[in-house]
């Protein structure tokens, strides 16, 4: 064979080596799953191949103290065919202050009644989503371990989300006893600091977070989560932190005889009003915070330089026809061609 033919199809297969094979898919962070057309057209089309669906958060109880399950799905629609579902429960870090023996088995039991209509075989993954700290790490530690002997979760796949703090400081918050880890691209910032800042998606502190090739040095295989939502921040008198408005957006905040809007999405309240159930007074400022596309573009790029999963699932949180119409669908198809 001519040596220069051999040489370039040796490249080609380097090439075609190399290349990653991406899993696109979406969080499900909505209580309720209604089959909405739109959504299930949007994952259609992109194509997502998973589901990652919350099923319940664990919070304190106010009352008892003790670690209670909130805020539980109810599936009222088949889910879409073809797609594997993860199920995912979120995990207040306060529960860890004083978790009883029982959390892992009660947890456990209850992932199980939700996903009872679903195949037992299709579940191959369960996810474990929390906010560990240095002084919470030994006893969500020891809770992974102790779940992982459960029924329900022996023999599947258990991953857990990771900050990008937690990668940056892996010897300090250590690492979890999991197969696989979700480095959450969103959420770096100071979301209670005033100021004109964006606390879901800030570049620069994301490459202070990932400087020293640290996702490239991370001991689990990770997967990605890249944020598509946005929401406004209300701080009292322009710098007392008061909340998130779920239900005030950027055409709200267009009102001119409510709100004097300043520079980088900066709003002060002109006159004591209450809008869309929310009391807003006089001076307070609301932060709006939006990630625009070519935001996310650079967030893809920077964490897709260091990664070295070989099949990681890139995951947008999350699945909502409003917000989705922000997206067009071949903007989402780019990013995940950035991981190819």
């Amino acid at each position: 064979m001519n040596p220069r033919i051999l040489l370039i199809i040796l490249l080609l297969s380097c090439n075609h080596a190399a290349k990653r094979n991406v899993t696109p898919a979406f969080y499900y962070w909505k209580q309720t799953w209604t089959g909405n057309t739109a959504e299930l057209k949007y994952m259609q089309d992109l194509p997502a191949r998973r589901l990652y669906v919350k099923l319940f958060d664990v919070d304190i109880d106010e009352v008892t103290k003790a670690a209670t399950p909130v805020a539980i799905f109810r599936q009222k629609a088949p889910f879409p065919a073809g797609v594997e579902i993860v199920p995912v429960v979120f995990l207040m870090n306060e529960i860890w202050a004083n978790p009883t023996p029982q959390l892992a088995a009660n947890v456990s039991r209850l992932m199980e009644q939700l996903c009872d209509s679903l195949p037992a075989t299709s579940i191959k993954e369960i996810q474990l989503d929390c906010d560990w700290t240095q002084t919470s790490r030994d006893a969500y530690f020891s809770f992974i371990k102790q779940i992982r002997q459960t029924p329900f979760f022996r023999e599947r796949r258990v991953s857990a989300t990771i900050r990008m703090y937690q990668v940056k400081y892996k010897v300090r918050t250590g690492i979890p006893p999991v197969d696989r880890g979700l480095l959450m691209c969103y959420n770096m910032g100071d979301l209670r600091k005033p100021g004109s800042h964006n606390s879901i998606l800030d570049i620069s502190a994301m490459e202070s977070y990932l400087g020293e090739q640290r996702v490239a040095a991370y001991p689990l295989p990770l997967d990605i989560a890249l944020p598509l939502f946005s929401w406004s921040v209300l701080f009292r008198n322009g710098t007392e932190y008061t909340g998130i408005l779920r239900n005030i957006g950027t055409e709200e905040l267009q009102d001119t005889t409510i709100f004097a809007a300043g520079s980088k999405q900066l709003y002060t309240i002109r006159k004591d009003t209450t809008l869309n159930g929310y009391p807003l007074k006089e001076g307070s400022v609301i932060r709006r915070e939006t990630i625009d596309q070519q935001a996310l573009e650079t967030a893809a790029q920077l964490v897709a330089k260091q990664l070295q999963t070989p099949d990681p699932v890139i995951i947008f949180y999350h699945l909502d026809s409003t917000t989705l119409k922000k997206y067009p669908l071949n903007e989402l198809q780019k990013i995940c061609r950035f991981f190819n």
